[in-house]
C-alpha cells in the first residue's frame, strides 16, 4: 500500500531544520517564513571548532537548543522523541503518516544516498520531513530543501526533487546513526499548536536581545564574536597543515559558509538580515531595516571567503591564509558593530 500525506505541500528551502519546520508550521495552518522562524529561535550564532580531520565553523545554534527557544517563543510543544527499538521506530513512524501526521526527524546525511555524501562525512543533526510511504516497495518519501525550484548542490552534483523515495533499511541506518558529532539516534519531533501564540514585537525584542547577548558575550573564545577573532587568528596556523588536510579545511568550511550547505548564504547571515527586515513590521522604529540591509552585505563578504576556501581546497595555496585572515578580521569588527547597534536599538525606550 502507498499513502502520502494528500494536503502536505513539500517545498524547498535554504537550511534544513527551518525548512522542514517551515513545512510543518505551513501544514498545521500557522505559516511562518524560513527567516522568521531562524529568528525568532535566536538561530544566529558562530563557533570555531578544532576537530581531528578538520577545524570547522558553525553559524548556527546547536540543534535542539534551537527548536526548544522556538517553541518557548511561540508558546507551542515540540517534544522530541528517541525509541531505542528499530521496530518501534518503523511502527510509529507508520502510524503517524497513516494518520496523516508528516514526521519531522533527524538523520546521519552519509546515509541518504541521494545526497552522494563520503561515507565517513558524519552529520546527525540533518532534519526532513516524511510525507508518506509504499510498504510494497518499502520505501519512504521524504522532503528536504530541495525540490524543483530549489536545486542543492552535492558532491555528486545538484539534486532538485519534490521528494525523495528512501528504502527503508537505508532511513533505519540514517535515523539510528551513533556517529558524531549529533548522533541522530532515532529522534523525531511530536508538535502540539494548541496554545499557539502570533509573534509580537516583544517576541521579536526577546529573540534579538537573546541573540547580541549570546553573541557579544559568549561563554568560551570559541563562541560569538570572540569566535570569529579565533578564526582570524587559528586559520594561520592551517599553513602547518599536511597538504590533505588543509584542502579538507577549504573545502569543509566552504560548505559550513557557502548557501551550498544549508546556510541561506554567508554562514547564516543573509537569513538573520532578512529576518530583521521582515520584523521590522512588527517592531518598528528600531532601525531593523537598515541593520538587516547591511547584514546582507556582511554575508556577502562572508560568500567572498567560502569563494577563497573553495580555492584553497582544491590547490592547498598557503598563500590564501594571510589574505583569508585579514579578512574574517574586517568581518569581525563589522559584525560587533552591527551586534552593538542592533542591540541598543531594540533595548532602547522597550519594555522586557
Amino acid at each position: 500500500m502507498k499513502h502520502l500525506i494528500k494536503d502536505f505541500i513539500p517545498s524547498g528551502g535554504r537550511h534544513c531544520i527551518t525548512n522542514a519546520l517551515k513545512q510543518i508550521f505551513s501544514y498545521y495552518k500557522y505559516p511562518l517564513s524560513e527567516e522568521m522562524i531562524f529568528g525568532v529561535a535566536s538561530g544566529l550564532a558562530f563557533t570555531y571548532v578544532n576537530l581531528s580531520a578538520s577545524p570547522m565553523v558553525s553559524g548556527r545554534t546547536k540543534p535542539f537548543e534551537f527548536e526548544a527557544k522556538l517553541a518557548q517563543r511561540l508558546t507551542i510543544t515540540i517534544k522530541c522523541r528517541q525509541p531505542k527499538r528499530h521496530d518501534l521506530v518503523l511502527a510509529q513512524t507508520i502510524q503517524m503518516l497513516e494518520e496523516d501526521k508528516p514526521v519531522l526527524i533527524y538523520v546521519d546525511m552519509p546515509f541518504m544516498r541521494y545526497l552522494n555524501l563520503n561515507e565517513n562525512s558524519h552529520f546527525g543533526g540533518h532534519a526532513v520531513v516524511i510525507i508518506g510511504y509504499d510498504d510494497s516497495k518499502e520505501v519512504f518519501y521524504v522532503s528536504d530543501r530541495d525540490d524543483q525550484e530549489h536545486p542543492i548542490k552535492t558532491p555528486g552534483g545538484y539534486i532538485s526533487e519534490d521528494y525523495h523515495s528512501v528504502p527503508f533499511t537505508e532511513m533505519l541506518s540514517a535515523r539510528g546513526s551513533r556517529f558524531r558529532p549529533f548522533p541522530a539516534n532515532n529522534k523525531f519531533l511530536e508538535f502540539d499548536f494548541t496554545n499557539y501564540q502570533p509573534i509580537t514585537g516583544q517576541t521579536i525584542a526577546t529573540a534579538i536581545t537573546d541573540t547580541c547577548e549570546s553573541m557579544l558575550h559568549p561563554s568560551a573564545t570559541l563562541l560569538g564574536i570572540n569566535g570569529i577573532l579565533k578564526f582570524s587568528k587559528e586559520i594561520l596556523k592551517w599553513k602547518n597543515f599536511e597538504l590533505e588536510k588543509r584542502k579538507l579545511a577549504g573545502i569543509t568550511n566552504y560548505f559550513q559558509i557557502s548557501q551550498d550547505g544549508g546556510t541561506g548564504g554567508g554562514v547564516f547571515r543573509k537569513m538573520y538580515g532578512e529576518f530583521l527586515i521582515e520584523a521590522d513590521s512588527l517592531l518598528p522604529d528600531k532601525g531593523l531595516i537598515g541593520i538587516g540591509t547591511r547584514y546582507i552585505d556582511l554575508s556577502n563578504q562572508w560568500d567572498s571567503l567560502a569563494a577563497t576556501l573553495w580555492t584553497l581546497g582544491k590547490t592547498g595555496r598557503i598563500e590564501l591564509l594571510d589574505k583569508m585572515s585579514k579578512q574574517i578580521l574586517n568581518m569581525y569588527k563589522t559584525e560587533k558593530a552591527l551586534l552593538l547597534q542592533l542591540n541598543d536599538s531594540v533595548k532602547s525606550n522597550y519594555t522586557f
